[in-house]
């Protein structure tokens, strides 16, 4: 099991429709470098953009990223809602106002059903303590 926080599709929602990049370029150029691994599962943690900003401003100063505009979270959010719509198996989108707690339990499930022989849930919650707390933090959109 590997869990990264970021991946291709990262690449595909903020440099393509946030930055307004060519989507096909960011596309062959991410699955060329990776060549063409992905993922089984990216959770989405869906949030609106506004909801999202507050949160990072209530840590501080802002990134690069999430001095942003509206817009630009809007773009990312919708290229990110659009990639898991076309791929449903490989998304799991989260209602990210909901409690870390929740957001965990849901994380687990889905986890635990991608292996033939699941390891005890437990153990899939230990592998991923705090991280979807932590991304709640940290991710304004």
């Amino acid at each position: 099991m590997v869990i990264s926080d970021r991946y291709v599709d990262s690449s595909l929602a903020y440099q393509g429709a946030g930055r307004t990049l060519p989507v096909d370029e960011v596309s062959w150029l991410s699955s060329w470098a990776t060549g063409g691994l992905r993922p089984d599962l990216v959770v989405l943690l869906d949030v609106p953009p506004e909801v999202g900003l507050a949160r990072a401003a209530r840590r501080g100063a802002a990134d690069r990223l999430e001095s942003e505009s509206v817009a630009f979270h809007e773009r990312v959010r919708y290229a990110f809602l659009d990639l898991a719509a076309a791929e449903p198996k490989r998304y799991l989108v989260l209602d990210a106002t909901r409690s870390p707690e929740e957001i965990t339990a849901a994380v687990v499930e889905r986890v635990s059903a991608l292996f033939p022989e699941e390891p005890p849930a437990h153990e899939v919650a230990e592998a991923l303590d705090g991280v979807a707390e932590a991304d709640l933090e940290r991710r304004p959109s």
